[in-house]
């Protein structure tokens, strides 16, 4: 089977489910926003060190796949679908990393590649959010309240995934600048 059908030539596409809507269809958009923050956390994972970050970003981007799926059905349920448990999963992480990470005001990223890619992700996963929302509301669609859990405590995630990138980040800045100056006075 080829990649290219020429199915899409006209400006629309196939549905998981089956059915085809308008590329500019809001329910494309949503789904097509998920695919978009995938894309980013996969580079995010190549320029991450740190391997609990890099099972959790993979782990996620697997979820991802379940979320699309989901957003792109309508007749029809797929196989996986966002359960509670996964919403649980996200918040346990977020628990655990707020252990490493206090946050007091806002936050202006950029301490970090790895902390300011996490953060392009967070801002796209606000906007599918946003995107899901309005399909709801102008296609008069419901998706499971267990999905939206899931995107909404997803964005919390990657931003507390960013603050402890920024943080591990500049502990290791600071450190290298330390053993730098010791090495020097002790010539």
């Amino acid at each position: 089977m080829s990649i290219h059908t020429r199915r899409g030539d006209k400006g629309s596409t196939d549905l998981f489910s089956g059915e085809r809507l308008k590329k500019s269809d809001i329910q494309v958009e949503a789904y097509g926003v998920i695919d978009e923050a995938n894309s980013w956390l996969g580079l995010a994972r190549v320029k991450n060190k740190y391997s609990d970050l890099n099972s959790l970003i993979l782990s996620i981007q697997h979820k991802l796949f379940v979320v699309g799926a989901q957003l792109a059905s309508l007749s029809k349920k797929p196989t996986e679908i966002i359960q509670q448990k996964d919403v649980d999963f996200l918040e346990e992480k977020i628990e655990e990393l707020e252990k490493e990470v206090s946050i007091k005001g806002f936050i202006i990223p950029g301490d970090s590649e790895l902390g300011s890619l996490l953060d392009i992700v967070r801002t796209i996963i606000r906007r599918a959010e946003r995107k899901i929302i309005m399909t709801q509301e102008i296609k008069n669609i419901h998706f499971d309240i267990k999905l939206l859990k899931y995107i909404n405590r997803l964005s919390d995630l990657l931003f507390m995934m960013s603050r402890v990138a920024d943080r591990r980040f500049i502990i290791k800045s600071v450190t290298y600048k330390v053993r730098s100056i010791l090495q020097n006075e002790e010539k």
